[in-house]
């Protein structure tokens, strides 16, 4: 009694660790908002109000963003959060379906371990997870892609809870939870729309062999509801492969993409080479060329984290080549599946550090892997070394934890500013406010803003979007209305006009320092000319 109750304490304090880390200053830490992230919260605002992307599809499978799209699994998430707050958008409100999303992983990945390996090894992996710089960082912003690694561990858990028990006993509704889980996870990130039947088909096989899992009305069900929520994705595909066109419906559109993604994927020897090249390069040096991904010299799991991982990488291969060979029932294959499935992604398609996103649980599940072997394996020689290993290993992740917070919140924190346009949100407020003082019809704004935050923080319509957008290179837009404002989207700076508001970089101050009023907001700053009606009032 007293060991489980210690187990729970040990469980929930592990809980509410991961849950400050990740909720702690979300709406300002990273400050501003990412573009892909400024997207995908208009995205829910345009969906909340009017059912219909910046393309004007209806209801679509998936949003036409940039011209190549991203999945409306995040969109869907945040809509209750849109209807809590009386329609608006905030930036702890875009980001908090990420965060909960990563908090209910790491309890998710809790029961995965604890199924196969037992209390010990699931205390390990989700405190592992829990201070897992990678995992902290892609939790505090609202990536669509992000939700894929997530979806995928709540998907495994229900498939090994609806496994357990032998034939006629085993809880196999439980499967029709994990459908739905796995099902949800192809409308997350569409990378791993080849991923999740190569790990459906292994776990199932295996599952099979073993007699963990029959062929009756649960499992049944369970393809049948994993097929029907494909098919919208099924039918995207063959849209955008030219095989059938658009559908128009009065309740979705299966859109088709100004730019398909699916030739991204590689399918020679030669890119898969390549591309495993890539993903091996970006586990070893921890660098994406993007310096807002990754925290140095903390890397994605500290280098304690990837010390564990390749140990027990390897410690789990040995065992699992064990057990086919001897044909024993052993639960670690689901965790070297996991294993395959993100090797798997890092051969379809290039490193970028989150299009890989699928293999940095697996890893974790490693880490946790070779340490509770390790422990057990001291255990068996001498208590005392393994309780000496287990608090000395506790410690070194903890100090580490603390340096990356440390970094997190400053150096890391001046970094993120500008890679997350902080103060843009700020600009287009004050621009507005002032328009409205002044006169002024006309706010004009430099590119590298991107106009998704525009769309974002004026709180435009898609219909008023849509009526009204000029573009430039479609679908990004030289200008559109909104509020009764003309917004231009980019500065031709030999046309500068007196009539206009701008929202300028700090790198063109001296351009408008004279005949402008400057009012900074971080890097960015309004530009006002001098003589308007605000000077005067």
């Amino acid at each position: 009694m007293g060991r489980k109750w210690s187990n729970k304490v040990l469980l929930t304090v592990i809980l509410l660790l991961g849950a400050v880390l990740r909720l702690a200053c979300l709406g300002t830490m990273p400050a501003g908002q990412h573009q892909d992230e400024s997207f995908v919260a208009w995205n829910a605002y345009a969906i909340f109000h009017e059912g219909m992307d910046s393309a004007g599809h209806v209801m679509p499978v998936y949003m036409a963003d940039w011209g190549d799209g991203h999945s409306a699994l995040y969109v869907w998430l945040t809509l209750p959060l849109i209807a809590l707050n009386g329609g608006h958008v905030t930036p702890f409100l875009s980001r908090l379906p990420q965060a909960v999303v990563a908090i209910f992983t790491l309890a998710a990945v809790y029961g995965i371990v604890r199924r196969i390996l037992g209390e010990k090894a699931a205390l390990w992996t989700s405190f592992l997870l829990a201070v897992c710089p990678w995992h902290i960082m892609m939790s505090r912003w609202g990536l669509d892609a992000n939700l894929a690694p997530g979806f995928l561990m709540f998907g495994l858990y229900f498939f090994l809870r609806g496994i357990e028990g032998e034939k006629g006993e085993h809880p196999g509704k439980f499967l029709l939870l994990s459908a739905f889980f796995y099902g949800l996870s192809l409308y997350s990130y569409a990378v791993i729309w080849p991923v999740v039947p190569f790990l459906l088909l292994l776990q199932i096989f295996y599952g099979l062999w073993h007699k963990k899992l029959y062929i009756d009305k649960w499992s049944l069900l369970s393809a049948c509801l994993l097929f029907v929520m494909a098919v919208p994705l099924l039918l995207f595909i063959a849209v955008n492969s030219g095989l059938i066109p658009e559908i128009r419906l009065a309740f979705m559109t299966i859109p088709a993409m100004g730019g398909y993604r699916g030739g991204e994927i590689a399918f020679g020897l030669s890119g898969m080479w390549s591309n495993l090249r890539a993903a091996l390069s970006l586990l070893w040096h921890q660098n994406t060329g993007a310096p807002q991904d990754v925290l140095l010299p903390w890397g994605l799991f500290y280098d304690i984290g990837r010390v564990f991982s390749v140990f027990g990488a390897a410690v789990l291969s040995v065992r699992v080549v064990v057990g086919l060979w001897k044909r024993e029932y052993r639960g670690e294959m689901f965790l070297m599946i996991q294993l395959f499935g993100g090797g798997l992604v890092c051969l379809l398609v290039t490193a970028v550090l989150h299009q890989i996103n699928a293999l940095y649980i697996p890893l974790v599940l490693c880490q946790g892997y070779g340490i509770w072997w390790l422990l057990e394996t001291l255990g068996k020689k001498k208590t005392v070394l393994a309780k000496a290993g287990a608090v000395l290993i506790a410690l070194v992740y903890l100090v580490c934890l603390t340096g990356f917070q440390r970094d997190y919140y400053t150096a890391y924190r001046e970094l993120a500013d500008a890679y997350f346009g902080a103060g843009i949100r700020e600009c287009v407020e004050y621009a507005m406010e002032t328009c409205e003082q002044t006169g002024i019809d006309t706010i004009t704004v430099e590119k590298g803003a991107q106009w998704p935050r525009l769309l974002l923080y004026l709180e435009t319509l898609p219909s008023e979007y849509l009526e009204s957008v000029v573009y430039d290179v479609a679908p990004a837009p030289a200008s559109f209305m909104s509020k009764d404002l003309l917004i231009r989207t980019r500065i031709d700076y030999d046309n500068i006009s007196q009539d206009s508001i701008y929202i300028i970089y700090f790198v063109d101050r001296e351009i408008f320092a004279q005949d402008y009023e400057l009012v900074p907001f971080y890097d960015w700053y309004v530009a006002v000319p001098r003589g308007s009606k605000l000077e005067n009032t």
